[in-house]
């Protein structure tokens, strides 16, 4: 096989009437599916988009998310999937910075459009979704593809032609554009199906933006391989999430760890137990709430590794093929098949087994080691090759491997605290504040200290109606973390800043005022660790 478009077609022609999209109460079969995205292929060939150019879009997930991204690979063009959450000034440079041709955007983003037409010349027609009017160079999406034809010509794509340029969000500056190709989408999504055991009798239900190459690579490309349902939701509702997998009939959910979190801090109701076993994939799930999330809602949570860049050349997965999924250690299982990795230092030393490192990938064929991932960012040369130097692609995540192969993460190397020599996992600060009954959502990072380098500070949010002192908070840690691990300072929040996949925007904590102490609460001139007032007791009585 060697193209989305191919899968599709065979998808079509396999599964034909059976569901391939649950939308809200809209139910899209394989064959619909492919039928709208040879509309739209037809449509945007009608506009002179071909093999090579690249179209932007710009919504929330919705069934013409995938006519479009389907549409586009038909004709061997790439789509360029914008974060909802954007400004005019990120999808400002993300459209010139791809050189999209057109763009396609819902109501809720068309302010965006009007901002940012002036500054990008090379843009074209705009596409609106939700939309009664269209302006100059504009075209309601309904009237754009749907009098089309359902027959297509056929394209000349191969294997690794272009697919899409989806962008990272870059530790530093701007996001990077990652080029990924066609066998990108086929080779994960084929190691998805595989190691989760996936069927078309399955059902899979996603919360995630299909801007992230999570929802596009294993929901979307899972259902077209396996034959599963896939049921897509604009975003995570905690009170309306079990009823929509009853509704669905869902066999696999997919999270990142607030979810799991979020939903195991709710009140405890007789519903909570699913009457059959319904299995998670995600990240990040809170090591301490893990073992009773999965009791208490009858699930099994499959912890998985993976980054954009990576694709399936660099996945680890839990699945449902390794019999001990290690619950509670943050472990998210081994490599899967083709892969490899390590753990090394700063020098690009291997460590030791149990010692924490960054984790390094590749893939196994000597010949292509890069295969499955991506083909490199977009512009930016140097970068790609500094992300594979010693032949090796860096994460950028601290990890620690154990002596049957489990890979356990530890943190963002950028979300490392170093305080005084010792390594402090912001992640593991956060998931025991959080564990505090009166905290509904925390963010810890680094401060400057000039006698430690840097020292630890939270960003706390009160559940509503809840009492909890910086007092509370600290005595609370000292029962949950070692000494060196418990915050100097602590300030209150009425809420943090998210990205729309409910990540905490901790550049923008970082960044948000030159003096990240001042007004915070400061243990030190407050209060005293039960470790220094015994070290106090001993000096007194000696």
């Amino acid at each position: 096989m060697e193209s989305v478009r191919e899968l599709l077609e065979q998808a079509a022609q396999k599964y034909g009437d059976k569901t391939y999209l649950f939308y809200r109460d809209e139910q899209i079969s394989f064959k619909e599916m492919d039928a709208r995205a040879n509309q739209v292929a037809n449509a945007f060939a009608a506009e002179g988009i071909k093999k090579g150019d690249r179209v932007a879009i710009m919504m929330l997930n919705r069934p013409e998310y995938l006519y479009l991204w389907y549409g586009l690979n038909k004709l061997g063009a790439g789509m360029v999937p914008i974060n909802s959450e954007f400004t005019a000034y990120e999808t400002e440079y993300l459209v010139n910075h791809s050189e999209s041709k057109m763009l396609a955007i819902d109501a809720g983003h068309y302010q965006i459009l009007k901002d940012i037409r002036p500054k990008c010349p090379g843009l074209g027609k705009a596409l609106l979704l939700d939309m009664d009017q269209a302006g100059e160079n504009e075209e309601l999406f309904p009237d754009f593809w749907s009098k089309q034809p359902t027959d297509l010509k056929k394209v000349d794509i191969k294997v690794n032609d272009e697919a899409a340029i989806l962008y990272t969000s870059g530790t530093t500056g701007r996001p990077k554009g990652c080029i990924v190709d066609q066998f990108y989408y086929l080779n994960i999504g084929q190691i998805y199906v595989d190691q989760h055991l996936i069927t078309a009798d399955d059902c899979i239900l996603t919360p995630l933006p299909l801007f992230h190459m999570n929802a596009q690579s294993l929901t979307a490309m899972g259902g077209l391989i396996s034959g599963a349902g896939v049921v897509f939701i604009d975003r995570f509702h905690p009170s309306t999430w079990w009823e929509d997998i009853r509704k669905y009939q869902v066999t696999f959910f997919h999270y990142l760890g607030v979810i799991p979190a979020m939903l195991y801090s709710m009140p405890e109701t007789d519903r909570d137990a699913l009457p059959q076993k319904v299995y998670g994939i995600g990240a990040g799930v809170p090591k301490d709430i893990h073992a009773a999330f999965e009791k208490r809602f009858n699930v099994e949570l499959l912890e998985l590794y993976g980054s954009t860049e990576g694709g399936g050349g660099g996945a680890y997965m839990t699945g449902r093929k390794l019999k001990d999924r290690k619950v509670g250690t943050a472990a998210f299982g081994k490599p899967v098949p083709g892969v490899e990795g390590k753990i090394v230092d700063d020098a690009d030393r291997e460590v030791p087994l149990g010692e924490i490192g960054e984790l390094v990938t590749r893939a196994a064929d000597q010949a292509n080691p890069r295969k499955g991932y991506m083909l490199g960012y977009l512009k930016d040369p140097e970068a790609t090759e500094k992300v594979w130097r010693t032949g090796w692609f860096h994460t950028g995540d601290f990890c620690r491997q154990d002596a049957e192969g489990y890979c356990y993460f530890i943190d963002r190397k950028k979300d490392i605290i170093r305080r005084s020599g010792e390594n402090i996992s912001a992640s593991e600060v956060e998931s025991v504040v959080r564990l505090h009954p009166a905290i509904a959502d925390v963010a810890a990072i680094p401060v400057p200290d000039t006698k430690r380098i840097e020292e630890v500070k939270i960003y706390i949010v009160k559940k509503p109606g809840a009492e909890v002192t910086p007092e509370e908070i600290i005595r609370w840690c000292e029962d949950h973390l070692a000494y060196f691990k418990i915050p100097r300072y602590v300030e209150f929040r009425d809420s943090l800043p998210k990205t729309s996949t409910e990540k905490i925007k901790k550049n923008e904590l970082k960044t948000e005022r030159p003096d990240l102490i001042a007004g915070a609460w400061d243990r030190t001139k407050h209060m005293k660790l039960k470790r220094e007032m015994e070290k106090e007791k001993k000096k007194q009585s000696a």
